[in-house]
């Protein structure tokens, strides 16, 4: 039996927010996939905090790519492995617009501009009523999750497997 990965999902957006069901929705088909998520709702961590994360593997939404930046660096100061996005103001990430991804392990840190059409998702504005865009963020909420966890060497196929 092989052992589930742990995971910390670190959002800006509150619990109780439409984001947040989206999100906790997607990572409740990770378990069955051999990943433990757990979430932390806060808009910007200290650096003890990010010390304090138990989870190897972080994936971490944040809305102002500044953030998103600096977490990466703390985090991966701290020896964790994962990513930060920033994208959308309402969901982390945009399914119209750039997205900017910033990759952390251990001391090495690489940033790259990406678009949800990158993974195969339709351009949905962001405007959009929120039933049009749900089940596309699931998805790449899950693969998201799924590549950051490890499960997957490339964040296409994370995506890939994320819509299944």
């Amino acid at each position: 039996m092989t052992r589930n990965t742990s995971l910390r999902v670190w959002v800006f957006f509150k619990e109780e927010s439409h984001a947040a069901v989206l999100l906790k929705k997607a990572a409740q088909l990770l378990h069955e996939m051999g990943v433990d998520v757990s979430f932390s709702f806060e808009e910007e961590p200290s650096e003890e905090e990010i010390e304090q994360i138990k989870e190897n593997h972080i994936l971490a939404l944040f809305h102002n790519p500044e953030k998103a930046g600096r977490f990466a660096l703390l985090a991966g100061k701290a020896g964790k492995k994962g990513f930060a996005l920033s994208g959308s103001k309402a969901y982390g990430i945009s399914l119209a617009e750039g997205n900017i991804l910033s990759f952390f392990q251990k001391q090495e840190y690489h940033s790259a501009f990406v678009y949800a059409a990158d993974w195969a998702f339709p351009i949905i504005p962001d405007s959009a009523p929120a039933k049009e865009r749900a089940p596309f963020l699931i998805s790449i909420y899950r693969g998201l999750m799924l590549y950051a966890a490890g499960k997957e060497n490339t964040l296409l196929a994370a995506m890939d497997r994320g819509r299944r």
